[in-house]
């Protein structure tokens, strides 16, 4: 599994965006000052019942940020299929060609997904830099 590193303030502040949601009503969403917001919005690491309580006002699983899509996958892959045999270091022994070939196709699905979700967030970005020049 792969951690990912986020700067969980601009990922926050990307989605206020997209949402069209001021920092005050986003404020009063999470329940605090809209100063708080703006130290918010500049922490790069966040507590995470703060984080928890974001991801229901924002309605988005801000937690999936810190990991890649290939390891939620192949975990599922992995231990759902009858014909796998793990180690006890969670290598896999033996995994059959049909299993094997249905966690490239479910990788290549999560990995086009989240070219798209990167692709609309540089949009997202482009208008945000349009609007301030």
């Amino acid at each position: 599994m792969n951690i990912e590193r986020v700067n969980i303030g601009l990922s926050i502040e990307q989605k206020l965006n997209e949402l069209g949601m001021s920092k005050s009503e986003f404020g009063r969403k999470i329940g605090v000052p809209q100063q708080n917001v703006n130290r918010i919005l500049d922490k790069t690491s966040i507590d995470t019942d703060k984080l928890a309580t974001i991801s229901e006002a924002l309605g988005y699983n801000f937690f999936k940020e810190y990991t890649d899509d290939l390891s939620d996958t192949s975990m599922e892959v992995s231990l759902a299929g009858n014909n796998n045999q793990v180690n006890g270091n969670g290598a896999h022994n033996n995994i059959n060609g049909d299993v094997s070939t249905a966690i490239w196709e479910e990788r290549i699905k999560a990995l086009e997904a989240l070219l798209a979700e990167k692709e609309r967030l540089i949009k997202v970005y482009e208008k945000m830099v349009e609007g301030k020049v």
